[in-house]
This record gives C-alpha cells, structure tokens and sequence, in this order.
C-alpha cells in the first residue's frame, strides 16, 4: 500500500502551492488559521462557569489554566481533517514557524490525537527547494513558542476584557483593548494630556528670495540665523511651557520687519560656502514594521494593505514570511543580493565584505530571517511584471530594492552651506 503523508499547513492557497511541490503521496490540507481558541465565557458549559472562569474562561486559581473550545466556524474543517488523518501513515505539521503558527500545530495536536508519527515542518518561504529541505529538517513543536502565544492570549482576555468596555461606552461598541491596544491606548491618552498642556508661543523669523544676477543661476531661498551674533529663535527654541531657552533672540513682528525692509535695500555677499561629504549607510533589509512604514510612506498602503499584499506575495512564492523582527539575511540571500547588484550595477558598488544586519531589541522574534525575494536567485520586478500587478508588483519592487539595496557601498553624499551677509 502506497504512503500516504498528511500535511496540515494555515490557508488553503499555501496548500494548493505546496501541493504541487510534494507531488504524490502527500495530501496537503488546510487548517484555515486557528481551530481552537479560548472559549467565551458565555460558551463554557455549566460545570465550568465558577469563579473567575467564567469572567474570562481562565482559571486565575489554578495556574491561570485556559479553558479552549473548537472556533463554531472550523467544526467542518476539524472534521475533514480527522477523516484525512484516518487514512494517513504520518502527519506533518507545517504552521508558520511563528508563536502563532506554533500555538495553531500545537492546538492541532490537542484535537485530533493523532496515532501516527508527527514532525513538524518549518519553512520561511514557498519555494520548492525550502519545501523539500523542511521536509528533511523536521522537528519537534516548541513549547516555549506555544507557551508564549498561549500567555499573550490569556493577558489579552484577562486586561482586554476589562478595558474594552471602557472603549465601548466612551468611543465606539465593538472595539477591541487587547495586546497592543491598551498600550496604546494608554499612550493616546498621555500625549493628549500633553496637547491639553501645552503652551503656545509666537515667534517670527525672516526668509528672502535672492537672485544671484551672475549667469544662468536661479533664484534661491536664505533663511536668517543670527542678528548681530546672536541666533534668533525657532520653535525648538521654546519648552512645551512655552518657555524661550536662554541665549537667543526672539524677534517679533516689528522687529522682522524692519530687518526685511532693511535687507530688500542691501546689497547681500556671501560670506563663506562650506561643503561637508558624508556617506549614508544603506537601511537594512525588511522587518514587518519597516515594511509597513515604508509602504505606507512610498506607496500611502495602509499596514493591513501592505500585510494583506505581503501575505499574497509569500503564499505564492515570491518573498520570504513577512512576519519578523529580524533584519538579518540568510547567506543565501546575501549571497543572491551581491550577485545581482555585481551583475546589474557592477562590482565597484560591492563593499570587500557582506553586510551583516542584526535586530536591536533583545526580546524581538527572530524566527526568521528579514522579509526579501525569495529562492538563491532573486526574480526582478520587471521579471515579474507578467504575474504580478498593480499594488502586489509595487510592493515587491519596494522589497527587492531593499534587499539588493542592503548589500552596497555606502552613498556619498554632499552638503553645501552658503553663509550670507
């Protein structure tokens, strides 16, 4: 009798990509996200409603234990998952290798018993030769990334449930305080305390329009510094009081005035022109949030936009998983970024030595490796113009650019100063 291997990945587009890699003998099925969940306390059943249990379906008193109920819209899914599993040798569970797609293995295990040997599968991009190297490195489920899901979750139901309500009768019904929310909210809440303590102040500075009159030049805007030596005051020159910070000079509307009707008459020199070079280092490969900023920066997509896009992009193979904190690049991504910036921009923009990233919060999870294009040789944006558009190519752009971007010399960059008298 032929094998038959079970492998259980989150949506139903990653399974359709992976199943073609894994050919025969493997059925690739869809948990569809998470199956199981803490269970709302109106759900529990009789028995369990005592105590806090039934505030927030956690045992506060026994070890904070969580009580999780099958999700009522993934009851069919658990079904057909259990009649495949009937018929398979062996289950491979191939989650994100995150907390979440952790917790989602985990809880799969707890629900279907499974009889059968069970490895877990990890990858970080849906390409074929990630797929088929996971399936040759399985492992074990982490507990302590199932641990650390499971805690934020209870966290979330324990201080989520008791502020939302705040937000329902202040703001809006509907409206979630969890994890990230609170904080959030708490940090809303004091820089609009500094707003309502704010105190303005009302300063003036005076710009001109200089025409050079020597060739072609154009006109150019100058900004007054200083008066007699003495810096003139701008907004930073003020405290959230609305107090001037000593050793500069204020100028009201008089005063401006006078000195832009005196310098409409003068005769204005330059004084000195001082260029000062630098370099700018390149930024470092994608992270989730950085993605997300940029894209909303460069492409004005919201950040579930750009994850929704990002998720499209890695389930059909294009970049690597999108949810890090990592800015590090694998060797074969650094590896792939130098080839292509040698072969596309020539070697003379190649530093002697790979650039290394590192994420700088401690407690950052770093699973993987920076959000970059896939495989050991990255596909151009133009190269992928006939399957991908719009939003998803521009997205894509943005992601190859940085990540080739990442491994170049560093930008030379001049500043000049004119100072005019």
């Amino acid at each position: 009798m032929a094998a038959n291997k079970l492998v259980i990945v989150e949506s139903p587009a990653k399974a359709k990509t992976i199943s073609k890699y894994l050919g025969d003998g493997f059925t690739v099925l869809a948990s569809v996200g998470h199956i199981r969940d803490l269970a709302e306390p109106s759900a529990l059943p009789a028995e369990a409603k005592k105590g806090y249990m039934k505030q927030f379906a956690v045992d506060i008193d026994n070890n904070f234990e969580p009580y999780y109920l099958i999700n009522a819209g993934r009851k069919s899914a658990v079904a057909d998952l259990k009649k495949a599993l009937s018929d398979a040798d062996e289950l491979y569970l191939a989650t994100d290798e995150d907390r979440e797609g952790e917790a989602i293995a985990w809880h799969l295990l707890q629900v279907l018993k499974p009889k059968v040997p069970v490895k877990r599968m990890v990858f970080h991009e849906i390409t074929k030769d990630a797929i088929l190297e996971s399936l040759q490195n399985t492992r074990a489920i982490d507990e302590n990334l199932v641990k650390a899901q499971e805690t934020r979750r209870i966290v979330d139901r324990l201080y989520g449930y008791e502020i939302s309500p705040v937000l329902w009768r202040k703001i809006n019904r509907g409206l979630s305080a969890g994890r990230v929310q609170s904080p959030a909210m708490r940090l809303v809440v004091e820089r609009e305390r500094e707003r309502m303590a704010f105190i303005s102040a009302k300063y003036f500075d005076v710009k001109a329009l200089l025409d050079p009159k020597t060739g072609n030049d154009p006109n150019f805007e100058a900004k007054l510094l200083s008066v007699d030596g003495k810096r003139i005051a701008t907004g930073e020159s003020f405290d959230d009081m609305g107090v001037m910070k000593p050793g500069v000079l204020l100028l009201d509307e008089t005063s401006s005035n006078a000195i832009a009707k005196g310098v409409k008459t003068s005769v204005i020199e330059v004084a000195s022109v001082e260029a000062k070079p630098s370099t700018r280092k390149p930024a470092a490969p994608f992270t989730t949030s950085t993605l997300q900023q940029e894209a909303s920066r460069k492409l004005r997509l919201s950040a579930k936009q750009t994850m929704d896009l990002a998720q499209s992009l890695y389930q059909d193979g294009h970049i690597t998983y999108m949810r890090t904190d990592s800015p590090t690049l694998s060797g074969q991504a650094i590896s792939a970024a130098r080839n292509q910036v040698k072969s596309m921009f020539g070697a003379e923009f190649l530093p002697d030595s790979p650039r290394l990233y590192a994420g700088k919060s401690k407690g950052a999870q770093e699973a993987h490796e920076a959000i970059r294009p896939s495989g050991e040789v990255f596909k151009t944006p133009n190269e992928l113009a006939s399957v991908l558009y719009g939003r998803a190519l521009d997205l894509y752009d943005l992601i190859w650019k940085r990540t080739v971007a990442s491994q170049m010399l560093d930008a030379k960059v001049s500043t000049t100063t004119a100072k005019l008298k």
